[in-house]
């Protein structure tokens, strides 16, 4: 399987104004883009056009060229995107998922991809939420990697475990 490495709302308002376990998961995301260009799989980066008010892509993170940034305007990055289109081209039929919001796009767009004819693979410990309806953020995670994980073409696996290759 060619696998390529999905990169959902690493948003610097997302990331400063919500995000409980900033450094966290910010080495978590950015260890899954330095081993994907290590190993040749590509990164596409997804970025949410309603995130206020910075939407920018986190300045950690710079997409190197021939690296795709897809703009959304829903939860799920398939729709009415060129995401599909970006992985097609590049012979991918495996993708690798990380970011936020665990429970919303992370979660959409997991739910979406076998739609699409991709396999995922949902890093457990590379997505994130902020506290929701009184749960802890990592409760909402928990959570959302119990029920990913039980969709058919779908693995919830820790970063240590993640293979792209």
């Amino acid at each position: 399987m060619t696998a390529a490495l999905v990169v959902i709302d690493m948003q610097v308002s997302l990331i400063e104004d919500e995000t409980p376990n900033t450094d966290e998961i910010m080495s978590a995301v950015f260890r899954l883009v330095e081993q994907a260009r290590s190993d040749g799989v590509p990164v596409v980066w997804v970025l949410d056009t309603s995130v206020k008010p910075d939407p920018s892509l986190h300045p950690v993170f710079k997409p190197k060229p021939g690296e795709a940034v897809v703009r959304k305007d829903h939860c799920n990055a398939f729709v009415d995107t060129p995401l599909a289109g970006e992985l097609g081209g590049r012979g991918v039929d495996r993708i690798v998922v990380c970011g936020m919001q665990s429970d919303a796009c992370i979660d959409e767009t997991v739910h979406a991809a076998p739609h699409y004819g991709y396999a995922v693979t949902l890093v457990g410990d590379a997505h994130t939420t902020h506290d929701r309806h009184k749960r802890h953020f990592s409760e909402v995670v928990e959570t959302v990697n119990k029920n990913l994980a039980k969709l058919k073409d779908v693995d919830v696996v820790k970063l240590s475990e993640v293979r792209l290759v």
